[in-house]
C-alpha cells in the first residue's frame, strides 16, 4: 500500500521546471513571472505594487514561494511487525517573481537596478527553499527511524502525526526566516528612493 500527504496545498500555473535531490528529498522547482514595465528606478516601485499578484494577510509582496512538501511511503507486515518501507519525500516549489517585460527598451543603469533587486529578492525566496528541504530531510529522516508497529494502521498513523508536528515547526521557522530578514530587505531585496 502506498499513502501520500499533502502538506502545504498549492494551485497554479507551471512555466520553467528543474528537478534535483537532497538525500532522499526529490526538489521540483517551478517558476512564474509577473511582468513590470519600468521606465525609471522609481517606476521600478511602482510598477511592482501595481503588477504584482502576490497578496499574503492584505499584504502586498514582490515575490513569492509555495512549497508542496509530501511524504510517501508504504506499509509492509514482516514477521507480524508492520514497518515503513519506500521512503520518499517530494518538495515541489513555484516561484512567483517580477519580470521586466520592457528591458530591451531601458537603460543599461536601469536593467542592473532591476537585475541587483531581482537577484536579492531571489536569494531571499532560495532562504525559504532551503529551509523546506531541510524539513524534507528531517521527515525522511524520522519516518525512516520510526520504530516498526503491531499494526499497520497504528503505524500510519503515528507517521501522519510526526509529519504534521514537523510540517508546523518548520512553517514556523519560515515565518522567523521573513521576520528576521525583513521578508528580503536585509537580503537587499528592496529598492532605493532616489
Amino acid at each position: 500500500m502506498k499513502f501520500n500527504w499533502l502538506v502545504i496545498a498549492i494551485c497554479s500555473t507551471l512555466a520553467a521546471t528543474s528537478i534535483t535531490a537532497y538525500a532522499d528529498v526529490v526538489l521540483r522547482e517551478r517558476f512564474e513571472h509577473y511582468s513590470i514595465k519600468p521606465e525609471t528606478t522609481q517606476q521600478i516601485k511602482t510598477e511592482l505594487r501595481l503588477n504584482s499578484p502576490v497578496m499574503r494577510e492584505n499584504q502586498l509582496f514582490h515575490g513569492r514561494t509555495q512549497w508542496q512538501l509530501t511524504p510517501q511511503f508504504g506499509l509492509q507486515m514482516i514477521s507480524n511487525l508492520c514497518y515503513l518501507v519506500d521512503i520518499r519525500v517530494f518538495l515541489d516549489g513555484i516561484y512567483t517573481m517580477p519580470e521586466m517585460s520592457n528591458r530591451q527598451n531601458t537603460s543599461v543603469q536601469l536593467q542592473q537596478v532591476f537585475d541587483d533587486y531581482y537577484a536579492a529578492l531571489l536569494e531571499h525566496e532560495k532562504g525559504h527553499q532551503a529551509i523546506w528541504i531541510e524539513a524534507g530531510e528531517t521527515i525522511e529522516r524520522k519516518l525512516n527511524s520510526m520504530t516498526p508497529h503491531f499494526q499497520c494502521s497504528q503505524l500510519k498513523h503515528q507517521a501522519t502525526q510526526r509529519v504534521a508536528r514537523i510540517v508546523k515547526q518548520y512553517q514556523l521557522q519560515n515565518k522567523r526566516y521573513d521576520q528576521d530578514t525583513g521578508h528580503g530587505r536585509t537580503q537587499g531585496a528592496f529598492i532605493e528612493s532616489q
